[in-house]
């Protein structure tokens, strides 16, 4: 997606109750704070609350008949409009609770060897990071992180870093399809095919795509992909998904190994223990609540206040881009880097947080990578200009 370069903030083609936080608002948000993050947990339309509550009573009305005896039937059930939206068969994929318990699932049942290699880069997401490190260390294995310095200019810039460091000892490669901390598209479609003609298997860490680009895992066909639909497909908490392409699934278990291990992929994702399952089977609404309001509008939209809000911070606050201003590089989210927060320490960063939330009632990310502080904006259909404009006078009086 690539948007027009223009100094204009997009104009919003949703009505007043979807397109800002009130008192009216189909969002459950605060209207006393400017909610840019979406991107971290995401935001329930009353819908989909309304349809997990219904859930959750029916759940509590007759627990055993549900969790007991309906429980595989409820789940393959709600599997089957997710498997359409994504471009998959409904028993490629289970549900999970975040993409990071997905990815945790795979590297669990990973049998690494001394000497093996996992590799990523060094915009991977710290949880992701951290579970790597456990799980290589268990087996006596590696992790690699390759650099992809800012700013960056394309994505045929990081597959070809990505690429190039492959060796010889690299049994995975885990990637992200959205960077966490610094809010950048990258290439997987390219960084896939590159790595099958290496016989490297791909992880994808794909946590904020649904809702946010286009997305056909079973075209894409990494060997796994995890995601998130409490982001962007504004999903209950605890909705998520791992994808496991059909070769691979027999070695992949769920993180809790519960009664139907071995009794095949799907059965062992569809009972992971005694656990709420209203988040899972709300998500066909939450689907239905995105198709309403026009899936590809709202990605469009999203976009375009995002690479606008992108260009905005960049030229009031006199940076530098750490990607195109055409927002060819960018999703749903941006990110800046702020020089003169350059090296702070983490208990730094936590009190200017804390003060954009207690004093001026904003809540955007302030993040420490690679010794810069980037501050990352989300766009959802309810942010409007005039929040990025106060979050632009707000780091000003940060003292930045």
């Amino acid at each position: 997606m690539v948007s027009a370069v223009t100094d204009a903030p997009p104009i919003s083609p949703f009505p007043p109750e979807v397109s800002r936080q009130s008192p009216n608002s189909i969002w459950l948000l605060s209207p006393r704070v400017d909610f840019l993050n979406h991107g971290s947990f995401g935001a329930m339309p009353r819908p989909v609350f309304e349809a997990q509550d219904a859930w959750r009573r029916r759940i509590e009305a007759d627990p055993i008949e549900l969790i007991g005896r309906q429980c595989a039937g409820l789940v393959a059930e709600a599997r089957k409009p997710v498997a359409k939206f994504l471009g998959m068969e409904p028993d490629d994929f289970g549900f999970v609770t975040n993409a990071t318990e997905g990815i945790n699932c795979v590297l669990q049942s990973l049998a690494l060897a001394p000497g093996d290699e996992l590799l990523t880069t060094d915009h991977v997401y710290h949880a992701i990071r951290q579970a790597m490190r456990r799980c290589a260390a268990r087996a006596g294995a590696a992790v690699r992180e390759v650099a992809v310095p800012l700013p960056v200019r394309s994505g045929e810039q990081i597959a070809q870093i990505v690429l190039a460091a492959i060796s010889p000892r690299t049994r995975l490669l885990v990637i992200d399809h959205v960077t966490s901390p610094t809010g950048l598209v990258f290439p997987v479609e390219q960084i896939i095919a590159g790595c099958a003609k290496a016989g490297v298997d791909v992880l994808v860490d794909g946590a904020h795509a649904p809702g946010m680009l286009p997305l056909n895992i079973g075209e894409l066909r990494p060997a796994y992909y995890a995601a998130n639909l409490h982001k962007w497909c504004c999903g209950s908490k605890g909705s998520a998904l791992l994808w496991v392409r059909p070769d691979k699934q027999k070695d992949i278990h769920p993180a809790v190994i519960s009664h139907f291990l071995g009794e095949g992929f799907t059965r062992e994702f569809a009972w992971q223990g005694t656990r709420d399952l209203s988040a899972w089977l709300a998500v066909p609404h939450a689907l239905a609540f995105m198709e309403s309001l026009g899936l590809e509008r709202v990605m469009a939209h999203n976009h375009a206040m995002a690479a606008w809000a992108h260009r905005l911070l960049c030229r009031r606050l006199k940076l530098d881009p750490i990607s195109p201003l055409d927002g060819s590089m960018l999703g749903s989210m941006a990110a800046v880097a702020l020089p003169a927060l350059a090296g702070i320490s983490e208990r730094q960063r936590e009190t200017l947080q804390q003060r954009l939330y207690s004093e001026f009632h904003l809540e955007a990310p302030l993040m420490l990578w690679n010794g810069q502080c980037l501050l990352r904006v989300s766009c959802q259909v309810y942010n409007t200009p005039e929040q990025y404009e106060r979050l632009v006078d707000a780091i000003g009086k940060l003292g930045t």
